[in-house]
């Protein structure tokens, strides 16, 4: 961050993709969290603009500022809390980056971002954004990063359908770090590869895939605690399945890993996001298999993060913030 004292300072959460990956692009519903690890956008007086952004975040900045109007200071970007040991977690840090800078340029011009009107703005722009950088994510993340809390998120064409999505009490979640990073947009083009390929069987994955997303989804509006692990592993089993089809390790050995300790304290674990590394969320219908699953992953030498699910959206943070940061 700059050394000169910001005069606004806007907030955007990580994510974690909690069902629906992959099969989110062929017009499943998937369901996303936002999480409490935060991007945070300053307006900052004598900075350029670009200077410190993403591609992504830049590309946001000049999406809002051509529909609301210019900034007259520059933009700083703090991301450093979806890193450990100096490597990204996965937790999609570029849409919080792209959030927070969109999410900046309405704040400047005096949009209330607790509005959902405003918010639905902010994502649009946001989305656009980050969607001329990264052409072939779904956006989940930039909607998690602006709404906040859980979303179902549906990719309709080149729009998006999202509605928040109330968490069942009682239902328990962890997210383990693999400590390797992973690249989506390479996992993303082995998949398309697939699909040009051997087209029967990708379809094949694919539909396995929405078929799962769906029953996570039903599971979780019903609030069938029960039904939501068992959804959790069989989508983490049909993601391992689309790797083999694509020839990519989308189960790694130590998600594999993940995945059996969450078994044997009685949940279930998957990869968020593309797999191949980053992170694995567990989820369990009793919170005393969480606490066991904690305990046996620490012997496992394998890392629970401090991470809550449901953080809040994009938002103006006081100034502190971002030393906090």
């Amino acid at each position: 961050m700059s050394q000169s004292r910001p005069s606004l300072i806007v907030s955007a959460p990580g994510k974690m993709m909690v069902a629906g990956e992959y099969a989110v692009l062929e017009g499943a519903e998937a369901v996303v969290a936002a999480v409490d690890r935060r991007a945070f956008a300053s307006l900052e007086s004598g900075v350029v603009p670009a200077g410190t952004l993403s591609p992504e975040a830049a590309a946001s900045l000049a999406e809002a500022e051509k529909r609301i109007g210019m900034l007259k200071s520059g933009v700083t970007l703090d991301v450093s809390q979806m890193r450990q040991s100096g490597l990204k977690l996965g937790l999609g840090s570029s849409a919080a980056g792209a959030a927070a800078v969109a999410g900046l340029v309405y704040a400047a011009h005096g949009r209330d971002l607790a509005r959902l009107d405003v918010q639905r703005e902010v994502l649009d722009a946001a989305f656009s954004g980050h969607r001329a950088v990264a052409p072939k994510g779904s956006g989940a993340d930039v909607a998690a990063a602006v709404h906040g809390g859980f979303v179902r998120f549906r990719r309709l064409g080149d729009a998006i359908e999202t509605h928040p999505l109330d968490w069942p009490e009682g239902l328990s979640a962890r997210v383990v770090w693999t400590g390797q990073e992973a690249r989506t947009s390479a996992f993303l083009s082995c998949v398309e590869a697939l699909a040009k390929r051997d087209p029967g069987r990708h379809r094949g994955v694919m539909a396995a895939l929405g078929a799962e997303a769906d029953r996570f989804v039903s599971a979780l509006l019903a609030g069938d605690l029960v039904g939501v692990v068992e959804a959790t592993g069989a989508y983490g089993v049909a993601m391992g399945e689309l790797g083999e089809a694509a020839g990519i390790e989308i189960v790694t050995d130590t998600l594999a890993r993940v995945a059996n300790l969450a078994r044997q304290a009685g949940g279930a674990a998957k990869p968020s996001g593309a797999g191949g590394g980053d992170v694995a969320l567990a989820i369990f219908a009793e919170p005393q298999a969480a606490e066991r699953f904690e305990r046996l992953c620490g012997e496992a030498d394998l890392r629970v993060l401090s991470i809550e699910l449901g953080a809040p959206g994009v938002r103006v943070e006081p100034p502190s913030s971002s030393e906090a940061a």
